[in-house]
């Protein structure tokens, strides 16, 4: 189970705790080649970095295209090769040769380069992808991404970068034979991977590979439609009034009943069966 927690206010008995902050001595990695001999290697790691650069740094095509030739350049760098799989399991670059590379760039005068690295000035300024990233075994992990969120765009690249290895991972290991799932991942805000491909493949095909996505947000315009499509089991707590019609259309209960749900009270559909439930709260089923 692994938590990524945008307020720092997910604490779980037992869990092992990243805080990813200036100080911290742990990171994330975006550059981690995707080891898929069929879709992965270190050209379509910068690509769907750039991606990322993209959305969460508004890059323009010419920006984004800079950031991809930049990436295979460190790539390179390291000894890592398209086309030879046998390099993809060496140490990658960090953001930290992302940076050297740009003001090597900047120092034989590319002007273009000059105003990517004002661009992710922030970014490298806070360092927490130039750190060593930790291993993702323990049972119940959490990734406290609440320092992040002063600077636009850093919770957005973390994330994304944390759940693309996920996929990943879980790809290469395959399909399961039942259907117990192997790893959860829980987004406690779901507006800030609205946007995300990597959720959206998770939700799409994460689950044969045995990687479900609990998503969770305090407003339904916030869930995209990919979102409610693709989840197995919705559980919907009290909304604003202002809300009750979109909801109710959206989770296909009655108005009514959204209307009236109460503390403590929940309505949870799986599949084609809606029921009403009661609530018992964390702290009181570990006393």
């Amino acid at each position: 189970m692994i938590t990524v927690d945008f307020h720092g206010d997910l604490e779980l008995p037992g869990e092992t705790c990243y805080p990813l902050d200036m100080e911290s001595p742990h990171g994330i990695n975006p550059l981690v080649v995707d080891l898929d001999t069929k879709g992965g290697g270190p050209n379509l790691q910068a690509i769907s970095v750039a991606a990322t650069f993209k959305k969460a740094l508004v890059l323009g095509a010419n920006q984004e295209g800079l950031v991809i030739s930049i990436l295979n350049s460190c790539y390179g760098i390291k000894g890592i090769f398209q086309d030879d799989f046998r390099t993809w399991t060496r140490t990658p670059p960090t953001f930290a040769d992302v940076r050297q590379e740009i003001e090597s760039r900047v120092e034989d005068g590319c002007k273009e380069s000059v105003k990517l690295q004002l661009k992710l000035a922030a970014t490298f300024q806070y360092g927490i992808f130039d750190k060593p990233q930790p291993s993702l075994d323990a049972q119940i992990i959490r990734f406290d991404l609440s320092a992040l969120g002063k600077v636009p765009g850093l919770s957005a690249i973390a994330t994304e970068a944390l759940t693309k290895q996920l996929m990943d991972t879980h790809r290469i290991m395959g399909e399961i034979e039942g259907k117990t799932p192997r790893s959860f991942v829980f987004i406690d805000e779901a507006k800030e991977v609205k946007n995300s491909r990597s959720i959206k493949i998770i939700l799409g095909d994460g689950r044969k590979y045995g990687l479900c996505a609990v998503l969770a947000s305090q407003r339904d315009a916030e869930i995209s439609e990919e979102a409610i499509a693709n989840s197995s089991t919705k559980i919907l707590l009290a909304v604003d009034q202002s809300e009750v019609k979109r909801v109710a259309r959206r989770f296909r209960f009655a108005e009514n009943i959204v209307a009236s749900l109460q503390p403590l009270e929940a309505l949870v559909r799986m599949g084609t069966i809606g029921t009403k439930c009661q609530i018992k709260p964390y702290y009181e089923r570990v006393e």
